[in-house]
């Protein structure tokens, strides 16, 4: 049986902040182990669902306090994004378990939201409190479209996935993508403006990227491996909000869903995206589709 993978990157070198974090990651695994993997009786889901939130609830406010007790300048960023995932993502996550009573859909979903958000928020969040790696709540320099899209794209995704990404200039239907797979995000904030991210990315190297977020392998593109993508790209968006001045919860993941490619090629038949944006990992490609410009919703 596969287990997701505690990885050294995930360090800080804080003994109270890095013990905190491993144990939220086994209390995941465990999870994982007890209710997707053997089917065991919801009551173990329950248990181990309610551990972890009040855990993670703990480690928040230690945290907290050591960020204080050091002075760290990105404290009220970085208790917001806690407060965003204490009051709305996990009470949203229990009630999908409840209201499902435990199906396993919305168990891979609990897996899959928390590990991507663990993973995402200690590599940038956590990591910049002792100067490591970005500092999310730093403003970064507009002064070109390619050193905004490094700054805003580039680092963050390299220090989460962990290997070298490269900007190369914009996507077209032309550029070929092996075995391609398209992930529609539709985001929203609370004055009705919309936001539209698409995802394009061969298969095999979705799996490799989850994998290296989970330190397991996959072979399909499950549940886990979309709920985990979905959490990576809102920490991006929250990144890049609190860079460019803005609430770093100012826009909320509405829907996620994969594309046919016919239903893709019809969303930008009427007008092209704003960003059509193609990085290369390896000899390997993939390539973002970014929407600003959508009217209000009714």
């Amino acid at each position: 049986m596969q287990q997701i993978q505690w990885q050294d990157r995930f360090n800080l070198g804080v003994e109270i902040i890095d013990q905190a974090h491993h144990r939220l990651f086994f209390i995941v695994q465990k999870i994982m182990e007890l209710y997707v993997e053997r089917h065991e009786n919801k009551f173990a889901c329950v248990e181990g669902i309610k551990y972890f939130k009040a855990y993670a609830l703990k480690h928040f406010a230690e945290e907290e306090a050591y960020m204080r007790r050091i002075g760290y300048p990105g404290y009220l960023v970085h208790k917001k994004i806690h407060d965003r995932m204490k009051w709305e993502t996990l009470p949203e996550l229990e009630r999908l378990l409840y209201a499902s009573d435990f199906s396993t859909e919305a168990v891979q979903r609990f897996i899959g939201v928390c590990t991507g958000w663990l993973s995402g928020h200690i590599i940038i969040e956590d990591h910049a409190i002792l100067g490591g790696g970005i500092r999310p709540w730093e403003p970064v320099e507009l002064d070109s479209e390619r050193s905004t899209i490094h700054s805003l794209l580039v680092l963050p995704l390299q220090e989460i996935f962990n290997c070298r990404i490269q900007y190369v200039g914009r996507f077209s239907v032309k550029d070929a993508i092996y075995h391609e797979q398209f992930y529609e995000l539709c985001y929203r904030t609370r004055a009705g403006e919309r936001l539209r991210v698409v995802l394009v990315m061969g298969k095999q190297m979705l799996l490799r990227a989850a994998g290296l977020l989970f330190g397991m392998d996959f072979y399909e593109v499950n549940d886990i491996v979309c709920f985990a993508v979905q959490e990576i790209a809102q920490n991006l968006m929250q990144r890049a909000a609190s860079a460019l001045g803005r609430q770093p919860d100012e826009y909320q993941l509405k829907e996620g869903r994969f594309l046919a490619q016919a239903a893709f090629s019809a969303l930008f038949q009427e007008r092209s995206p704003e960003y059509s944006l193609l990085f290369h990992v390896g000899q390997e490609s993939f390539a973002l589709c970014i929407d600003q410009a959508l009217p209000p919703a009714a």
